[in-house]
């Protein structure tokens, strides 16, 4: 290509960029939605926050919609999957659906939505620990972190924030699942600190 042409193809392929994320992102999440393992969570957790505006918004119903969970679960699963098709990725809209569901004799979707929140717990994870800066968890919202350590079954006795090498972590003294000796999580949240 001559250097006039590139010149010429630069902004067209800048134009692009946004359409190609979005197209990237909507192939991830149906793939996502299919209950397909193999997808790239942790990318797609980000596209997600990208595809948002930069910030992953807080689920102000949750609350309510799991106080009626067990009077009215047809009303607490509508109000999830409403807040899912703003946030497809909303690790608690998802449990609340995978707790719902089976309440309305609909156990195989129950399990699909299980499998979705296993998803983006190795996406949060990314098969690590967490128990070194070196083999820190991410999240893209406070929300994910809170919902994602409570869904491993940790109970959270302390919570700190470390700045080291550019990056900004939450240090987590949590119980284990099983009970015993408290440990360390890091968990990176530089979504949570720095400008979308």
């Amino acid at each position: 290509m001559k250097p006039a042409m590139v010149l010429l193809a630069a902004p067209l392929i800048i134009a692009a960029a946004p359409a190609l994320a979005q197209d990237a992102f909507q192939a991830g999440l149906a793939r996502f939605e299919q209950g397909d393992a193999s997808v790239d969570a942790r990318a797609l957790r980000w596209q997600n926050r990208a595809r948002l505006g930069g910030t992953v918004p807080e689920w102000d119903q949750a609350q309510s919609a799991w106080a009626t969970i067990e009077r009215d679960p047809a009303r607490s699963l509508a109000m999830a999957q409403a807040q899912r098709a703003i946030d497809p990725l909303n690790l608690n809209a998802l449990y609340l659906e995978e707790q719902a569901l089976p309440r309305l004799g609909r156990a195989d979707e129950a399990r699909l939505r299980h499998a979705q929140i296993l998803i983006l717990l190795r996406g949060i994870t990314g098969g690590q620990d967490g128990a070194t800066r070196e083999r820190a968890w991410n999240v893209v919202s406070a929300a994910e972190k809170d919902t994602a350590l409570a869904l491993l079954g940790f109970t959270v006795t302390k919570e700190t924030t470390l700045r080291d090498s550019g990056h900004a972590y939450a240090v987590i003294t949590a119980t284990p699942p099983m009970g015993g000796q408290p440990m360390t999580i890091w968990i990176g949240i530089d979504a949570l600190v720095a400008a979308p």
